[in-house]
This record gives structure tokens, sequence and C-alpha cells, in this order.
């Protein structure tokens, strides 16, 4: 009798610094594939530590890359991660050009020392995640944890448009898993694990996600940026972000809730911007002596 593999869900408890419980489903994954020291690539890292899904490997030893852009959070990713195993690049990573995951992982110091295999894959940047997913062609990882908008309903198509910041449904990021050999086996608020099906034997259960397409009906969700976007269910064409929204049951309307100044996110203004100080107004309403001094982090 063959028996069912334990759901992966209740091991988030055992999470140490990821944002909802990923590194410890990802640690129960890897020891189920009896891999105990492997390798990472981890991009929009921050400072290593702050909501990572790799920082808890790489205390067990695992080597690999950790990717940032923004040069402040770089420096405190040299402060945090000190081993020379795993190397530590400033650079933002794109779909296209010079900077796609291939090229900078294959011109970095560990890939021409001969490191060449990545076990585990984490991609977490509020934009193109599935994008560059889709431009990685001279890796294939074991394991791929991949950020998707948790505002977007299961049956929504949403592909991030490029140089935006909306996000990507679990519907596109699914069907392109599933169109390159990789299996859906484990889920988060806002995220989403899934196995290379060529790993003979892997005893995972895996999980569905495309629903029979609907007859009609429209989708109302937030991207990144704060646009409040409209789209068909099942629909693969483009979306809508009017300025004035009309409610479908009676026809009522009513503006944006994020004015187009807080939605220009062209260099990222919107984290800068927008998120930071609505954060920090929140904050203030809340606590208003706290805000004077906390750090806000974007989540």
């Amino acid at each position: 009798m063959v028996s069912t593999p334990q759901p992966l869900e209740p091991f988030r408890a055992n999470n140490a610094y990821s944002q909802a419980g990923e590194d410890g489903m990802l640690t129960e994954i890897f020891r189920r594939l009896d891999i105990e020291k492997g390798t990472f690539c981890e991009f929009g890292a921050w400072d290593g530590q702050h909501l990572s899904n790799t920082f808890a490997f790489y205390e067990r030893g695992w080597g690999g890359w950790y990717i940032e852009g923004n040069e402040e959070r770089y420096k405190d990713l040299l402060r945090n991660v000190e081993r020379n195993d795993v190397d530590k690049i400033c650079a933002w990573v794109s779909r296209t050009g010079a900077n796609t995951l291939d090229q900078v992982l294959q011109n970095s110091r560990l890939y021409k020392e001969g490191v060449t295999t990545l076990d585990l894959l984490s991609i977490d940047i509020d934009s193109d995640d599935l994008a560059i997913w889709k431009s990685v062609k001279a890796f294939r990882p074991k394991v791929v944890i991949i950020e998707v908008n948790p505002t977007i309903p299961i049956d929504v198509y949403f592909e991030n448009p490029e140089g935006e910041f909306k996000g990507n449904s679990t519907l596109s990021t699914y069907k392109f898993a599933r169109s390159i050999d990789y299996g859906l086996i484990a889920t988060t608020a806002c995220n989403l694990i899934f196995i290379d099906s060529r790993i003979e034997g892997h005893g995972f259960t895996l999980l569905e996600v495309e629903q029979p397409p609907l007859l009609s009906g429209k989708r109302y969700f937030f991207g990144y940026d704060g646009s409040l976007i409209i789209k068909g269910a099942n629909d693969e064409g483009p979306h809508a972000v009017p300025e004035v929204i009309r409610v479908p049951w009676n026809g009522a309307q009513f503006a944006q809730p994020v004015s187009p100044y807080f939605r220009d996110t062209s260099d990222n203004k919107y984290y800068r911007r927008a998120g930071h100080w609505l954060a920090r107004l929140k904050l203030a309403l809340i606590h208003p002596v706290l805000a004077l001094t906390a750090k806000v982090y974007k989540s």
C-alpha cells in the first residue's frame, strides 16, 4: 500500500526568517529530497535576512548567490553574509539584456569557480518575477519559490506589464511552470513553491490551480503600486486601470483609491514615496510616538 505524503503546510510552524513559514516548508522539502547542503539563489535579497527564504539554509552551510540592486541594502547584505562560498552581487536582475539572471550568474565568481547547479531559486521583486523566471535558460533549479500577487483571483491570468509594479497572478505563474514541467507542491499567502517534475520519485503531491473557464465576469484586484485593476476571468488579453471605477451591481462610481502620483513607479518611486509615507502615516495613527523613530519596511 502506497502511503500519502505528509502535507507541507504544518512545517510552516518551523519558520525562521521568511514571511509566512516558507523556509520551514522548504527545509522539509529538501529533507525529503535528501539534499543536506545545496546551492541557492535569492534575488531581491534585501539584507540577506529580512523576510528571507534562504538565510536559514545559509546558516546550515549552503552556498550560492545573493543578488540585491539597492546599494544601501547591499551594504547590509555584506555585513550579514560573510562566507566566501556565497557570492554577493549588487545588480538589478532584468527580463532581457545584460542583467538577465543567466548572465548575472554566469558572470559571477562562483560560476567561474565551477558552481553551476542550482537547488533552490527564490524570486521576490514585486514586479517581473514571472518574466525573469521565463528568461532563465542556463539553469534548472530543483525547487523554485516565487511571489505572486495574492489579491488577484485564482481564475485571472495576469502577467506584470514590463517596468510596472503590479505583480503576477497565481494562474499565469502556474501555467508557465506546468509548461516547463514544474509541479506546484505548496502555497502560502503570497508565494508558490514548485518542484522540478523531472526528478524521479520526488514523492510530493501536486496541487492543481486551473479551473474550467467561466462564461463571464469581471475581476477587481490591486497591483503592488496601489492601482485597482479590472480584468475578465480567464482572459489573457490586456488589462485596464481606469481612474474612475463603476461598481458592477448598481453603476455607482468611485475614484481610484491611490492617486496617479503615488502610482508612478518609475525608478521605484512608489516604494520611496507612497509605500514609505503611507506606511508611516498608518503607523502614526496607531502609535504616534513610535512613528517618529520606527524603520518602515515594505512587506
